[in-house]
């Protein structure tokens, strides 16, 4: 009764309907309900929803209904993936509007996949290029910038001039390992492990365990703490990119990789200092993760499922202990009363922080309230879709291990 008053209290202050504290998906399929959603929501392509195209925000959703797939191999999930990317890959491996963003560099991924379940030539080329252009080649050196110490830049842009966030890790570095894997190109794996250990080197904070999403070369940025460079807060959707980099990168990295082991550990490290600021009562995770008891705090869904899969996942792969488990679970029976029945019929998702970067304070993190998507209002944001998706395909499924 405690925790349901919670729910209903969270959806109050967040302006969500309280009927959702019903739990509407407590006993559906939420991978395949809202991977359904997404196909009959937007059409042709999921780009309709994002208008971003070879990017990310498109990307990641479609990475996270490859999961789906895997447990559940509808046709349609799969050819909804493969619209996606044919729109953008030529038949010779062409990709159209590549720009240097490690945001940009995500859509490799699905390419990738493509190739794995067709071997259809102009798949592996099309990552290859994506690879070349990230990198460079003799002829064509990579105009991806980096910070004197060696990280990238996650843009290339003035807003982001020598900043590395551990956003940037997810969208590049399990996809090197994947490539490096298939096409016998060791390198990838140092580089991609070399780049996690750069940037945790400067992000993650040893003594809460959990990481800063951005650190600032310059330690000159609004949000940049003046000695340490890093941002001001542990925010919830930042250990999510990070956990899932470092659990999807440590799925395929061989155990005598030299680093094998740093990731290992970081991984381990990570997972106790999340398990450590999980509401005791909800199981979630908060906008600002170790300070849930503080003013205008709130459930963040996005965060939370892709901590919730992390955490989950590790547990599968035996790269944690079997205690995570009952987090994991905790926190998905928290995220399902979140989960309502849109006007279409399909799921929406609520309580999700909208797009940002690094913020000053605790105060500006906070003041970014949580939206529903999708909704009128708030629009369509791919964030909370790409958390649940991956949430769902390790906690729905008791076999999976992908």
């Amino acid at each position: 009764m405690k925790r349901l008053l919670l729910i209903v209290l969270f959806a109050h202050l967040a302006h969500i309907p309280v009927s959702f504290a019903n739990a509407e998906y407590q006993n559906k399929n939420v991978g395949t309900e809202l991977s359904d959603a997404l196909i009959q929501r937007y059409q042709p392509t999921i780009n309709t929803m994002t208008k971003k195209g070879w990017d990310h925000s498109n990307s990641i959703i479609l990475h996270g209904m490859e999961k789906i797939y895997a447990n559940h191999p509808k046709p349609q999930y799969f050819a909804y993936i493969k619209a996606f990317a044919d729109s953008y890959i030529e038949q010779d491996g062409t990709i159209h509007h590549l720009e240097n963003e490690l945001d940009k560099v995500h859509p490799a991924i699905n390419a990738l996949f493509l190739y794995e379940q067709t071997g259809e030539q102009k798949y592996a080329i099309a990552a290859k290029n994506m690879l070349d252009f990230f990198l460079g080649t003799q002829v064509a050196p990579s105009t991806f910038n980096k910070t004197p110490t060696g990280g990238y830049w996650h843009k290339n842009n003035a807003k982001y001039h020598n900043v590395m966030t551990v956003d940037g890790l997810y969208m590049v570095h399990p996809f090197l390992v994947r490539y490096g894997l298939k096409f016998n190109r060791p390198d990838l794996l140092d580089i991609a492990t070399g780049q996690i250990i750069l940037t945790s080197e400067r992000t993650f904070n040893i003594k809460a365990n959990l990481p800063y999403q951005s650190w600032d070369y310059d330690k000159n940025k609004p949000w940049a703490h003046p000695i340490t460079g890093t941002s001001s807060e542990y925010w919830s959707r930042a250990s999510g990119w990070f956990s899932m980099a470092l659990v999807d990168v440590l799925e395929y990295l061989p155990k005598d990789h030299p680093r094998y082991a740093q990731v290992l550990t970081l991984f381990q490290r990570w997972a106790s200092g999340a398990a450590a600021v999980q509401h005791p009562d909800t199981g979630l995770w908060y906008q600002v993760m170790d300070s849930y008891e503080k003013e205008n705090n709130y459930p963040e869904i996005s965060g939370s499922s892709m901590i919730i899969y992390s955490l989950r996942k590790g547990v599968n792969l035996g790269l944690l202990n079997k205690r995570y488990l009952e987090v994991a679970q905790r926190g998905w029976q928290g995220v399902l009363p979140f989960i309502t029945v849109f006007e279409d019929g399909g799921p929406q998702i609520h309580s999700v922080a909208p797009p940002m970067g690094a913020q000053v304070d605790y105060s500006a993190y906070v003041a970014k309230r949580p939206i529903s998507v999708p909704s009128k209002s708030d629009g369509h944001h791919p964030h909370a879709v790409i958390g649940v998706l991956m949430a769902a395909s390790v906690m729905e499924n008791e076999s999976a291990t992908n």
